[in-house]
């Protein structure tokens, strides 16, 4: 047993030093990439390539609600470092308190976190551990997040013969980066009297229920029950406010269609204090005075933001649909059910929720085996345009 147990150690202390070894590895590959790959567009096109990014903004388009997240990262002005500009979505937040290598905890100034090192001219790395936590004005504080930053200076690579500077790298974390916050893209903006007609219409029958899913979702039974009687091409009458719209539906003087059904679910929800926004979606290629040429048919759709679950939750009342699920992941976004609608690998293992007005029921339907399979990819496909709003800064 001791035996073994050295082994393990002895086995513990080799990957450390070979992932050391593969760290300062990559370090030194980098600096000579960088001395040797053009930069410029202008010196990459000379050679007759180019270099792309992979670029994705969902996690702008999804953010979450985060104890601690870092809203940028900057060189010192003076100095070697970094400067973190930091935010919390804390109820109650009123501070951060951090702890750098151990030493006492501290307020940060403002949000502003400052890791610093000492440009000692040696080749030695210089490495920080961070805490930070995020405290309320009550002093009650969230669990502990950690930063490691660390400081590899010129004179490491100089031995090897090189003229690379020297890095300050931001090497592990299990803070995110913010690019934007939950409260950004819920536009929708309900008025007095909206809150008081939809607390007394639909507020009594969402008692009882626990989460904000759980009340989108009877949110949007109900409005089914009333609503899908009346769908049908709207007039240009039906471009007035949510619940005015909704009005003159249940009353038979008009029709709802996606965007008026999508329209009067948000305004529901955010009256009743559900998150909620609404997504457009259309690809147009050519618009002309006679006809305009689209790729991808038009659609208005929703999501709701479920603070228990700490997501975003996509829920469709054209698909009579409450929600759709993955394996392992429960509800899904927007952004996921497009994914998996187009990946041979992963519709299989969609399954919707969805609602019968005829029948008063919900059943769980497989995407694959339902008629709305195709429906779905008639709007929510790969060339399709999505369409996010949000506040402007």
């Amino acid at each position: 047993m001791i035996r073994t147990e050295m082994k393990i150690k002895q086995a513990k202390k080799a990957l450390f030093v070979a992932a050391g070894i593969c760290a300062a590895a990559f370090l030194t590959m980098m600096a000579a990439w960088a001395a040797t790959v053009p930069h410029s567009q202008e010196s990459a096109g000379a050679a007759g390539r180019e270099t792309v990014e992979l670029q994705s903004n969902e996690r702008q388009l999804y953010p979450r609600l985060e104890a601690v997240a870092i809203r940028s990262i900057d060189r010192l002005s003076d100095g070697v470092g970094a400067s973190l500009a930091l935010e919390s979505d804390r109820m109650g937040f009123s501070h951060f308190l951090y702890s750098i290598n151990g030493e006492p905890f501290r307020k940060t100034d403002g949000g502003r976190l400052v890791i610093s090192f000492v440009d000692k001219h040696t080749p030695d790395i210089q490495r920080t551990t961070t805490i930070i936590k995020a405290a309320s004005a009550d002093g009650g504080t969230s669990e502990d997040h950690y930063i490691n930053i660390n400081y590899y200076p010129r004179e490491r690579y100089a031995q090897a013969g090189q003229t690379a500077p020297g890095y300050v790298i931001l090497q592990k974390t299990d803070i995110p980066f913010a690019q934007s916050r939950v409260a950004d893209w819920i536009v929708d903006q309900a008025s007095a009297e909206d809150i008081a007609f939809a607390t007394s219409k639909w507020g009594p029958k969402l008692e009882g229920l626990a989460t904000p899913l759980e009340k989108a979702r009877r949110l949007a039974i109900l409005l089914l029950d009333d609503l899908q009687p009346h769908r049908g091409t709207p007039s240009d009458k039906m471009k007035a406010p949510p619940f005015e719209q909704y009005r003159r539906a249940v009353s038979g003087k008009d029709h709802v269609w996606c965007g008026n059904l999508a329209a009067i679910f948000v305004r529901a929800c955010t009256s009743l204090g559900i998150p909620a926004r609404v997504i457009g979606m259309n690809r147009t290629v050519s618009e002309g005075k006679a006809y305009n040429l689209m790729t991808a048919e038009g659609h208005s759709t929703t999501e709701i933001f479920a603070a228990d679950l700490n997501k975003w939750v996509w829920i469709d009342l054209t698909f009579l649909m409450t929600g759709m699920e993955l394996p392992g992941r429960g509800p899904i976004h927007m952004a996921d059910l497009v994914r998996a609608l187009n990946d041979p690998d992963q519709i299989g293992g969609l399954t919707a929720l969805v609602y019968d007005p005829a029948q008063k029921a919900e059943t769980r339907v497989r995407v694959l085996d339902d008629a709305s399979r195709d429906a779905l990819l008639n709007y929510f496909k790969n060339d399709q345009t999505f369409r996010y709003v949000r506040k402007k800064n």
